[in-house]
């Protein structure tokens, strides 16, 4: 069989998510908002028709680029197309002086061992491990927090985090600004527009900040935990603990029904206690993995 592959940088998300809808993975849909820009796509054909598509953008920068879409048609793997696809692009972005190229999968994706041995063929770096996933209902999470064990000390409280006054936000971005007080992905004032109100909150101690757990609706019944911080010397008092509790019972009162938890594999304090309770929760768990390619010879 003969396969054409077409590169095109003009292609928009809105004309694939109308012509091409099928040949996207993951589902880009819920990113329609988000992926506004014009994107590189390479296209397989067979006798005209479609068999394969690759969407990937670049940093604004023209240097690095980022594949988001990838996806080759059941009937037609195994057969180098997708190898083939990668190829294609790596040699695009070469040719308009592009230096790195990568992507995130995610490890239950069933499309996952087909990639892993098309990045393989293509020289691509050895994927590591980036993210944990875990998601699940809220009701069910609940039934381990029902306990009254572990209480809210005296002098702390919580504040819905969109209730926060400048003064607070100064003093966040302050303390951040002169020790680099938390990491760069646990920033809480990311996307703020999608913030979910019940379930995002900060932790006070004599009415400092000292913590926050945030969280986005990504869905009307998906809520995705992004960020969970305490100040190191409150940590002992398993004050992680007790801000997931109320996020999660806040979120369940809200009626929103199922939570997604997305932590770095360096920072698990958010998915580690589902993870030890995972049979009794009905959690699904996942891994995140990230890969590149330099293209600079």
């Amino acid at each position: 069989m003969e396969y054409d592959y077409q590169v095109s940088n003009q292609v928009t998300l809105e004309w694939v998510l109308k012509n091409m809808p099928k040949f996207l993975f993951p589902d880009l849909a819920k990113k329609k908002d988000r992926i506004q820009k014009k994107m590189i796509g390479v296209v397989a054909t067979h006798e005209r028709t479609p068999v394969g598509l690759l969407l990937a953008t670049d940093d604004n920068s023209g240097k690095n680029f980022r594949i988001h879409s990838f996806l080759v048609h059941p009937k037609f793997r195994n057969k180098g197309i997708g190898s083939a696809i990668l190829d294609h692009l790596e040699q695009y972005l070469f040719k308009i002086r592009g230096e790195n190229v990568d992507l995130y999968y995610r490890q239950h994706w069933p499309f996952t061992p087909y990639l892993k041995k098309i990045l393989e063929r293509q020289g691509w770096d050895i994927p590591r491990q980036d993210l944990i996933i875990v998601k699940g209902d809220a009701i069910n999470v609940n039934k381990l927090f029902m306990h009254k064990q572990i209480q809210l000390p005296e002098s702390y409280s919580f504040t819905p985090f969109l209730e926060i006054s400048k003064e607070d936000q100064a003093y966040i971005l302050g303390r951040k600004k002169r020790e680099n007080w938390y990491l760069d992905y646990l920033d809480p004032f990311v996307q703020p527009e999608t913030i979910c109100a019940p379930a995002s909150l900060a932790l006070r101690k004599d009415g400092h900040i000292i913590g926050w757990v945030i969280s986005h609706l990504i869905a009307p019944h998906l809520n995705e935990f992004t960020a969970l911080f305490i100040d190191q010397q409150h940590r002992p008092y398993k004050q992680a603990h007790i801000l997931m509790r109320e996020a999660i019972t806040r979120q369940q009162q809200a009626g929103i029904r199922q939570f997604l938890i997305t932590s770095k594999v360096d920072n698990q304090v958010m998915s580690r206690f589902l993870m030890r309770h995972a049979d009794e929760t009905e959690v699904f768990i996942t891994q995140s993995f990230y890969t590149k390619k330099s293209l600079i010879e």
